[in-house]
């Protein structure tokens, strides 16, 4: 008889990690950051609500992972877009690509848990450190393909970030969703005016006041 393989003790904990944080994306995206629940989260999730507990001392803590959990996927599917190497050489390349990835509902629903910070403390203390790293690591991204100086760098992510982030919410709003990508492709031709070369050097410096 063949041998029954048995999971371990690290496979059954990624197993209901992982569980947990897709529930969570799915709910947050449906009903927001208020009605996306750990009771829900647990049940959608197929697991207890003390294994939740026992995985998450809190729903901010949770919460926080998720934005976390996020990042990792969106970094896979970043390499993806880029594997070919067609596509982000160019400053201007990267209003399509962060679209591509943001206006997922795992975008969306990270989207959600920030916002959800401006009136929850403790999800502001768990969410702001790993927000900060995120923004870190795009930086240090572009200072390694478009080089520029430092406050040109955080300026020029935080644009793109944020712009397209503000525009999956209004696809939402709108009559004809696939019209808000006329936006995105309006920044891409402001970036490609204000930087023909592709280079971030083409960009005047932005110092802070």
């Amino acid at each position: 008889m063949a041998t029954r393989l048995r999971r371990t003790q690290e496979e059954r904990t990624n197993e209901t990690r992982a569980a947990l944080m897709e529930a969570a994306v799915s709910a947050v995206h449906r009903l927001g950051y208020g009605g996306a629940t750990t009771a829900l989260i647990a049940d959608e999730a197929g697991v207890s609500r003390g294994a939740l507990t026992h995985h998450f001392g809190s729903r901010a803590e949770l919460m926080a992972t998720v934005v976390q959990w996020v990042y990792e996927k969106e970094l896979e599917l970043y390499r993806d877009l880029l594997a070919d190497g067609s596509r982000g050489q160019r400053v201007s390349d990267w209003p399509d690509i962060v679209w591509e990835v943001l206006s997922k509902p795992s975008g969306l629903a990270v989207l959600e848990i920030l916002q959800a910070t401006r009136s929850d403390r403790e999800l502001a203390e768990r969410v702001k450190p790993v927000q900060m790293a995120i923004e870190q690591a795009g930086i240090e991204t572009m200072q390694a393909r478009f080089g520029g100086d430092d406050d040109t760098r955080r300026a020029t992510v935080r644009l793109i970030i944020w712009a397209i982030r503000g525009l999956t919410i209004e696809q939402m709003l709108v009559s004809d969703p696939t019209g808000v990508k006329a936006s995105v492709d309006l920044l891409r031709l402001l970036l490609e005016r204000a930087a023909p070369t592709g280079s971030m050097d083409d960009l005047q410096p932005v110092h802070r006041s």
